[in-house]
């Protein structure tokens, strides 16, 4: 009847938390997991039922089934959480997966972390930090300039591990992402140039010159000698530990440091393999599209206390007797040609890969292609990626191949370490794409990318994030802080990158 009132008891059996469990999900269906918590501040009533493990746990297996805590709960079908986890530990899970999955649906980080690079020069006034320049044309650009070129990032991220070189501490710094702990990497950098730092397979190797040259090729290139240093990370009961394990001389004749000869390296854990390309400086036979190339791959798997910088003469090491770093196969520019890989003039090389089992080498070229009429929109570029497989040791035929997979175009950010695009992260051509990152297991993406709308005349990059339930684009201004190297790393909880002002930036979206 109009104008009454229902008794008080039949209020509260209208009320959503008391209805059977099947219908109180039906409706709980339509809320997005953010009111899912919301719901807690209508009552006490509501607080109990939208903060029960029974309720919590379905919602986490339908919202969030790939999030890293709940696949590690579920990793062991033997063992059930559901019992040894209280109602507290269920709810703090719930809301941190919550607030992380929002902050990435709206690409706004929970917080910030800027952490202070060193300078190029020290507080003596010699240049201490100076990477290898990436090259200005390659075989990646259709029009061969390469329209955005980035220099080389000094840092180096592998599986949750990131090495920097820290100004507020003057060393190199192992940061563990997941707990923020810090760890000093055992390397004097005064006195040395350093020209890369690389973090793989919990292998660190950290590349430098002296910073007099010992010899001069004319009146503006001096030659230095160049070393490589390597480290064992370890995963120790109190966090982790960085063991020196040797260094060796990566070039016979040294290197100039100039803007025009590069080289480029990897390395797998007993492996190291370094490509250099120069200028050909002949009075005589000089040709741009003759430079000097080289392949040499070392054998770094002994550990050994003979440091080559300390005996330039060599006199102190006794044959035979260390078994340390030693190069177990050379390639001249006549091996590369015979091989097909030699890059001459216009490079199309991208990437280095030493594979798994150590037997052989792959050298990726990326070509960009398209049609004979330059004057056609780059829709119909395409990417042919070729991949020549030559053995390490011994002899042996090479396999070169075409593989059906798409690289980023060549802009020097990854310093022939380029991964396959998944093209799954945003929606832009290949060829607007600087760098990608995506966590597999999470199914979460970042992509690093110029807008097609606007390229070549706008080099300005956005971002993509995407997750299993979201996707979202943000501006040039809204995530400028990322894009000085052009190089991003991260998984779902945390995005890093370099700005300009020297500060290597972390988004967290996990606290």
């Amino acid at each position: 009847m109009k104008g009454s009132t229902l008794p008080q008891s039949s209020k509260e059996h209208l009320d959503l938390p008391l209805l059977p469990r099947e219908l109180f999900w039906m409706i709980a269906d339509y809320l997005s997991p953010r009111d899912l918590v919301r719901c807690r501040r209508v009552s006490r009533l509501w607080n109990e039922a939208f903060g029960d493990p029974a309720n919590l746990i379905p919602f986490l297996k339908k919202l969030f089934p790939l999030a890293h805590e709940f696949r590690d709960l579920f990793a062991d079908p033997a063992h059930s959480p559901l019992v040894s986890k209280d109602e507290s530990y269920w709810r703090s899970l719930f809301d941190q997966i919550c607030s992380r999955y929002d902050h990435l649906e709206r690409g706004k980080p929970r917080s910030i972390q800027r952490h202070k690079l060193c300078e190029e020069f020290g507080i003596t006034g010699d240049r201490e930090w100076f990477q290898v320049q990436p090259w200005d044309i390659h075989a990646s650009h259709l029009m061969q300039r390469v329209d955005l070129p980035f220099s080389e990032p000094f840092w180096s991220y592998d599986e949750g591990l990131l090495v920097y070189p820290s100004a507020d501490h003057s060393c190199l710094v192992l940061m563990d992402l997941d707990n923020d702990r810090r760890f000093m990497v055992p390397f004097i950098i005064t006195g040395k140039v350093i020209r890369r730092v690389r973090l793989q397979q919990q292998v660190l190797v950290v590349e430098w010159a002296e910073p007099k040259a010992f010899h001069w090729l004319n009146d503006s290139d001096g030659v230095h000698r160049h070393f490589a240093s390597s480290f064992d990370v370890a995963k120790t009961s109190s966090g982790w530990s960085i063991f020196f394990r040797n260094e060796w001389k990566i070039m016979f004749l040294g290197h100039p440091l100039s803007e025009r000869d590069r080289f480029f390296s990897t390395h797998s854990k007993t492996h190291y393999a370094i490509y250099i390309w120069q200028p050909n400086r002949s009075l005589y036979t000089a040709d741009d599209d003759a430079p000097i190339e080289s392949l040499s791959i070392w054998d770094i798997s002994k550990p050994s206390s003979y440091r080559p910088s300390l005996d330039p003469t060599g006199r102190l090491r006794e044959e035979g007797q260390d078994l340390g770093p030693h190069i177990v196969s050379r390639f001249g520019f006549r091996e590369l040609g015979f091989y097909c890989v030699r890059q001459r003039g216009l490079p199309g090389i991208q990437w280095l890969n030493i594979v798994d089992d150590d037997q052989s080498i792959e050298i990726y070229e990326n070509i960009c292609t398209g049609p004979v009429d330059r004057f056609v929109g780059p829709a119909e570029w395409t990417s042919q990626v070729h991949v020549t497989s030559i053995p390490i040791t011994g002899y042996g035929p090479c396999w070169r191949r075409n593989l059906d997979l798409v690289l980023p175009a060549y802009r020097g950010n990854s310093s022939l370490q380029a991964n396959p695009l998944t093209l799954t992260v945003c929606d832009e051509p290949w060829y607007t794409v600087v760098s990608e990152a995506v966590d597999e297991k999470a199914q979460v993406g970042f992509c690093l990318h110029l807008l097609q709308s606007t390229w070549p005349f706008n080099l300005k990059a956005s971002l993509s994030i995407r997750t299993p339930s979201s996707a979202i684009t943000l501006k040039n201004y809204e995530i400028f802080e990322l894009t000085g190297k052009g190089r991003i790393y991260g998984t779902e909880r945390y995005l890093l990158g370099e700005n300009n002002n020297r500060e290597l930036v972390i988004y967290r979206f996990d606290r």
